[in-house]
């Protein structure tokens, strides 16, 4: 009941709660498994609320004491520093994680987002192909080598592994933004601007501050002449972020003010 009311005050973005309950529950001295079960809980708790050393002290002993035999272990920590941009640590754990556990296509999935940040698209493609070849029916692994390949300028894959994201239908919703931005892009760069900006509107319409998606649906607009729309899109990046020079400069030269 305990863990169900924990859950149920990350839902109420209640952190606090939750972590007085998990460690209420670590109190009671449970057995190594419930113990890593519920450091695993408050770590991600202490990640919401902000505490992320105290996070990455709760994952470091859930991999002291089930490191070897659950998965789970090196894929959350992994993940806890690739969100925090700390992508040699994320590396070495999800390299650490696939050691341990050659058939579970998160820990290459893991790679290759690390490596995709860092600018190393074959490599990371590589990567991808390997989880996918593990776990076929993931959609965010087939989302990840998209994005890789949009990076490296291959549109026209990557399209092909946002229609195979989709098809598998376990995305989240925050992951389907991604990839309406992402493939929104790759029609943007294949110069098809209509698929764009639907793609676009769809995002926008979610999150209407995505600053990158306004600049991008902004000169979509603009490569089809609709001068006013472009405007008002480079209007609301300006609005957002006033230093954006460059955007200002663009609706200067629209005619705007």
């Amino acid at each position: 009941m305990s863990l169900v009311k924990a859950a149920a005050a990350i839902g109420e973005l209640k952190f606090e709660r939750a972590i007085e309950i998990y460690s209420a529950g670590l109190n009671q001295q449970p057995d190594v498994k419930d113990r890593a079960e519920l450091l695993m809980m408050r770590g991600l708790a202490y990640a919401l609320a902000k505490k992320p050393d105290r996070a990455e002290a709760d994952y470091t002993e859930v991999i002291g004491l089930v490191g070897q035999s659950d998965p789970r272990a090196y894929d959350y920590r992994g993940d806890f520093y690739f969100r925090r941009n700390r992508l040699d640590l994320a590396f070495a754990d999800y390299t650490a994680g696939a050691k341990l556990f050659p058939n579970n296509g998160r820990f290459p999935n893991g790679q290759g987002l690390v490596l995709t940040n860092q600018g190393k698209f074959g490599e990371a493609i590589n990567r991808f192909d390997e989880a996918i070849r593990l776990n076929p029916k993931y959609g965010t692994f087939y989302l990840g080598r998209a994005e890789a390949y949009n990076r490296s300028g291959q549109p026209e894959r990557a399209l092909k592994d946002y229609v195979d994201a989709l098809a598998q239908g376990d995305l989240s919703k925050g992951e389907i933004e991604r990839l309406r931005a992402g493939r929104g892009h790759a029609y943007f760069r294949l110069k098809n601007y209509d698929a764009a900006i639907n793609d676009f509107n769809v995002v926008l319409d979610a999150s209407p501050d995505f600053i990158n998606v306004l600049k991008w649906r902004g000169v979509s607009y603009q490569r089809l002449g609709d001068t006013k729309q472009a405007i008002a899109d480079f209007e609301a990046v300006l609005k957002l972020d006033p230093s954006e020079e460059a955007i200002a400069k663009r609706i200067r030269e629209l005619g705007g003010n």
